[in-house]
């Protein structure tokens, strides 16, 4: 009996790729959440000044009480509303197909999209549908 961890691992797993990013040479990446500037002296400075004293020792609050509400003061959001927060928009992407997954349940989404919404999709094992934008302007 051949006991390799591939066994366990479902065929369409063991198929994924990851997903290619270009190189986008000189040109700066909207579509990546990337600052294309550096940092200014002196926020780096103040942001060392933090991190040295961080506990970084222990697990951060896994509420993000704090962050949370600094993002509610900050940007208005009333204490109605909840704010889910995630390590990049891939977590929250899983977050929320992990959340609404089930027998027979479809992911439908427009596209071109992000790739990461088929990817997620068939890791939870859930119905991928595609369906292109009207034109070839997007409207």
């Amino acid at each position: 009996m051949n006991k390799s961890i591939h066994n366990w691992i479902r065929p369409e797993i063991q198929q994924l790729t990851a997903y290619h990013v270009p190189d986008p040479g000189d040109a700066i990446k909207l579509n990546a959440m990337e600052n294309p500037y550096q940092w200014d002296a002196a926020v780096i400075e103040e942001w060392l000044n933090v991190l040295r004293s961080a506990a970084l020792n222990r697990y951060p609050d896994s509420a993000a009480r704090e962050v949370k509400q600094q993002l509610r003061t900050k940007m208005q959001v009333p204490d109605t509303m909840e704010i889910i927060l995630g390590n990049g928009s891939d977590e929250l992407i899983q977050m929320l197909i992990l959340a609404l997954n089930g027998a027979e349940r479809l992911l439908l989404v427009p596209e071109p999209s992000f790739v990461m919404y088929q990817h997620l999709a068939q890791v939870a094992d859930m119905q991928y549908l595609g369906v292109p934008l009207q034109t070839a302007d997007f409207k």
